[in-house]
């Protein structure tokens, strides 16, 4: 019964996360926020919620004397690939993003940057504590600067917003659904990888991190529908630079993390290179278009598809 619990805790982490992005959505409109910063900031963390909510539960089960590093790094960068590879290759079939040079300085230098980090700080087969507090405060750094850039508190000055106890019922009810789901996700998990006699970075890249990028699918394929590519680039380059530094940083914060060699070896480099590969395709005056997201598509099967013969 691993599995199908697997799957339902999967769709909870789905199902709470959509009820959160309702209440924030309506935050964000009401303030007339960009949707460039909405994506990066706001749908970012809320669409990544699942990805944090599996990484404490991984945290507390390590602290409990269970090791669960490979379910939370797995997740952590099955999540990102997919989401650079797959989820904007679907999306860019839809609509053509491109990125400003303030943002490919700024947001692009942070993304890459992330990968790098996670990559150089992984090379000794461990991230401590102190490595994982040092990815929140770069976390944190970026999101001030971001918020700066927004003048979100000028915003914030002009308006109140009504029936403020039906966001909040949005934001309880979608928190405690994503912490249902979330312990369900990762006990089966752990199960399964026990007893497919796989690892566990292979359940966390191939089954949760697939999964757990499907809110952002949802809202980017839904942003480029409705004309709207800011927020489907901001969602998915946001989503990159959170999936990286907050869960691990945060899991390594509440009990140190152990790399394995296959992540560090081909994985993270995968990362990197699909990184640079996008933002050299958002350099070009043109921008992302339907050959470049075939192209990503092509990418994340080929990906998986190895991740599959070589488990």
């Amino acid at each position: 019964m691993a599995l199908p619990f697997l799957l339902l805790g999967l769709l909870a982490l789905w199902a709470g996360t959509e009820i959160l992005l309702k209440g924030v959505m309506r935050l964000a409109d009401h303030y007339g926020l960009s949707h460039v910063f909405t994506g990066l900031v706001i749908l970012s963390i809320i669409t990544d919620l699942p990805e944090t909510a599996i990484a404490i539960a991984s945290s507390i089960k390590q602290l409990k004397g269970i090791e669960a590093s490979g379910i939370i790094i797995g997740n952590s960068i099955g999540s990102s690939i997919s989401q650079i590879t797959a989820v904007l290759g679907i999306s860019g079939l839809y609509g053509y993003f491109t990125l400003t040079k303030e943002q490919m300085f700024e947001d692009g230098a942070f993304l890459l940057g992330s990968v790098a980090l996670l990559f150089f700080l992984g090379l000794d087969g461990n991230i401590t504590m102190a490595e994982g507090a040092a990815m929140l405060l770069i976390y944190m750094l970026y999101y001030w600067l971001m918020l700066r850039r927004e003048k979100v508190a000028l915003k914030l000055k002009r308006k109140r917003i009504k029936k403020l106890y039906q966001v909040i019922l949005y934001i309880v009810a979608g928190t405690l659904i994503l912490i249902t789901g979330s312990e369900l996700a990762v006990r089966n998990a752990l199960v399964l990888a026990d007893r497919w006699h796989v690892s566990q970075s292979f359940v966390g890249i191939i089954i949760i991190g697939l999964s757990t990028s499907l809110p952002e699918l949802a809202v980017s394929i839904s942003s480029a529908l409705k004309k709207a590519p800011g927020l489907s680039v901001g969602n998915i380059i946001g989503s990159n630079i959170y999936d990286i530094l907050m869960p691990v940083g945060l899991s390594a914060v509440i009990s140190p993390l152990s790399f394995e060699k296959k992540i560090i070896q081909v994985d993270v480099p995968f990362l990197l290179v699909a990184t640079t590969l996008v933002l050299v395709f958002f350099w070009k005056k043109k921008g992302l278009q339907k050959k470049e997201a075939t192209g990503l598509i092509v990418l994340f099967v080929l990906f998986y598809f190895y991740k599959i013969i070589n488990p």
